[in-house]
């Protein structure tokens, strides 16, 4: 079966499209299993890393960003503090399978604000290795965050050509015992430099053996998701870690890369380092042996590259098995699914911070192992160029502007919303962009790594288009507010008690007329987060007076604390207030008699033929054209046969025509208008 789909999706404005919509029953086993593997591919990948050099950064110091988009699966939400602490010799560090949900572990001897309540089991450790003497203090979420030293990580999930399973009870199959969980959190607790980071991590995976927490089974290996990159940053420099399981389920395979200090670099759930120089250490860190499986396997020859260079990400990344899709077409869409998964928003990234090199850039080149010509892991952007703000900006985008504009045309709805929550039934074939920031999102974070215990944690809870982004200091001596770490409320139990699910409620409430109410949410968080700046300035003048560093670290928690506190209720009042200004589909500013104006829909909108705004004909259409045309067959005859498809005809026609002009009124009316949206299609 097909129809005729108007603005199918945002690729195609101003034109209509053939979209051909096939029933699962319709398609070869295969088919089928390819585009169920393109979709599960599409689910399953997560996070976006942004990245800044020094040079590159308005501060002079490096910028590390992170979005945590869970996907299906609910996380734990808590932002914890793990304090500076000194160990017994003999002591060993545990290492745990971090899960999803709350609690992501119970484990007091890590944190107060880990230790088991109501009746929690202490996690049982997977392994152990040697505890060092005396450990950093550090913000923690699933992966570690920034320690007192300004250390500081983003995180993202990304395919790999093995596979590894954590050697718990109920996996005998699983032989490893360090996710990127638990190194990210080592790095911090042992490490003040990234380059100290990348080598910890990498010889603490070799010798336990990594494990990605979403590598599938063993009789359905998932490739999409079994391996991971980090972006490291200290005061100075910004390293890429990426890390995969070795052969036959065990040990670990990783290398890092230095980042030019005066680039930008994205991390869109794939690898990124490519060539790699195996003689420049002062640039390049590798596992023993980097090479070796990719030559055993036939992933790799020193023939395919100059001497003594290696192609990372073209010998180990993972591309999607065609080999069972019978239909071209499905083979082809399960290869761009990934790739553009990906190199979309390496290409979005660059092109906001380093416009001049993000226009050498093909939007529709993707990012695959095989890649001819791949996008670079960083680009050059100008001096001083890049600030923490605009990396907060970055992450609330939907390509607003591009051909890719998830805030534009029909899918969007008459308000432009960017969400696409709910998931396509089986077996269409079709895929929605993947912006950067999405309705999926738990938290993200924008980690400024500066000296002197001046680093600052910027934290936005929710879907970064609805967050403001608050600010605490690497170096404070306590937790957050009792909000951050609450054990009132989770994902699955709202709770006032709880700060995320203040801007949870405002995020979800603004998909009732998106563009108009997020206007209001993005302007209430540029003031808080310009508060915030004032904030970071002034604690950090104040700091600088204290007696020494530990006063100095109880003056910065203060300040950051009682800020956070403050405005987190300030938002609580705000999300209230949006229930009273935009509930009823109206627009209300007062009590007077004019104090209250209705919502308005766009003429583009209205005057499209699936809508079904029409002059209640008998005839119809009643609910957008229709498909099919039924007649009463015991009535009807060929002149009233023709009389109907006349009307649809004209109805047709009509709409059309309609649709053209209101386009056009629409894009000036977006142009023009206030509150009032408009969306050009």
């Amino acid at each position: 079966q097909f129809c005729i789909d108007p603005l199918a999706g945002a690729h195609t404005r101003g034109s209509f499209v053939i979209r051909i919509t096939f029933r699962m029953a319709s398609l070869a086993p295969s088919l089928v299993f390819a585009l169920v593997a393109a979709l599960s591919v599409a689910c399953s990948l997560a996070c976006t890393i942004v990245a800044v050099g020094k040079d590159a950064s308005a501060s002079g110091y490096p910028i590390v960003s992170h979005t945590d988009d869970s996907g299906a699966s609910t996380t734990d939400i808590r932002w914890i503090r793990v304090p500076r602490k000194t160990w017994p010799e003999g002591s060993m560090r545990p290492l745990h399978n971090w899960v999803d949900g709350y609690p992501r572990v119970v484990d007091g001897s890590r944190s107060p604000e880990y230790a088991p309540v109501n009746g929690q089991k202490e996690t049982v450790p997977i392994g152990a290795i040697p505890q060092v003497p005396e450990t950093y203090a550090y913000w923690d979420m699933d992966y570690g965050v920034q320690n007192e030293k300004g250390l500081s990580i983003g995180e993202s999930t990304c395919t790999a050509r093995t596979v590894g399973w954590p050697a718990t009870p109920d996996r005998p199959y699983g032989y490893n015992h360090a996710g990127i969980e638990d190194l990210s959190k080592i790095a911090l607790e042992r490490c003040a430099t990234a380059r100290c980071a990348v080598k910890t991590m990498g010889d603490i995976a070799v010798d336990q053996g990594f494990y990605s927490a979403d590598s599938g089974e063993p009789e359905h290996p998932d490739y999409a998701d079994s391996a991971e990159a980090l972006v490291v940053a200290d005061t100075q420099e910004l390293w890429i870690f990426n890390v995969m399981t070795g052969a036959k389920n065990a040990s670990a395979i990783w290398a890092a890369q230095r980042v030019p200090s005066s680039h930008v670099a994205a991390v869109g759930n794939s690898f990124t380092i490519r060539k790699m120089n195996l003689s420049d250490s002062d640039n390049f860190l590798y596992s023993p042996g980097v090479t070796k499986l990719a030559e055993e396997l036939g992933w790799w020859s020193p023939k395919d590259d100059l001497p003594g260079f290696f192609d990372f990400f073209g010998a180990y990344g993972y591309t999607p098995d065609t080999s069972g899709a019978s239909d071209p077409a499905a083979a082809q869409m399960m290869k761009d699914t990934l790739s553009f998964y990906s190199g979309r928003r390496m290409w979005r990234i660059f092109s906001l911070l380093s416009p001049a090199e993000g226009s050498k850039l093909d939007p529709n080149k993707g990012n695959l192992p095989e890649t001819k010509d791949p996008y670079p892991g960083s680009v050059p952007a100008s001096q001083g160029s890049v600030t923490a703000q605009m990396v907060m900006d970055v992450l609330r985008d939907h390509y607003e502007g591009t051909p890719y504009d998830l805030t534009a045309g029909m899918a969007a709805g008459p308000f432009g919303t960017p969400n696409r929550g709910p998931v396509s039934p089986r077996g269409i074939r079709g895929l929605w962009e993947r912006a950067i920031s999405m309705h999926r999102g738990s938290w993200s974070y924008v980690l400024e790594a500066k000296p002197a215990g001046r680093s600052v944690s910027w934290l936005g809870y929710d879907s970064p288009h609805g967050a403001a982004y608050l600010p605490f200091f690497g170096s404070a001596a306590e937790g957050a507010p009792e909000s951050f770490h609450s054990h009132e409320g989770y994902m699955s139990k709202f709770s006032t008690k709880v700060a995320w699910w203040a801007f949870n409620l405002v995020n979800q409430y603004s998909d009732l007329n998106f563009k108009l109410i997020n206007k209001d949410v993005r302007a209430k968080a540029k003031q808080i987060e310009l508060e915030g700046q004032q904030l970071v300035a002034k604690c950090s003048r104040e700091a600088d007076g204290a007696s020494d560093e530990d006063a100095a670290s109880r003056l910065l928690a203060d300040c950051s604390n009682k800020f956070a506190e403050e405005r987190v209720a300030e938002w609580w009042d705000f999300a209230w207030s949006l229930f009273a200004k935009y509930g009823r589909y109206s627009v209300t500013y007062n009590e007077s008699a004019k104090g209250e104006a209705p919502m308005v829909y766009p003429e583009w909108w209205l005057n499209s033929m699936e809508v079904g705004y029409s002059l209640w004909a008998p005839e119809g259409p009643f609910h957008g054209m229709s498909d099919e045309v039924h007649l009463d067959t015991q009535q009807g005859t060929h002149s009233s046969l023709g009389s109907a498809l006349l009307v649809i005809s004209l109805a047709a026609a009509v709409g059309l025509v309609g649709y053209q002009t209101g386009m056009k009124r629409g894009e000036q009316l977006g142009k023009d208008s206030g509150d009032v949206y408009v969306a050009q299609p």
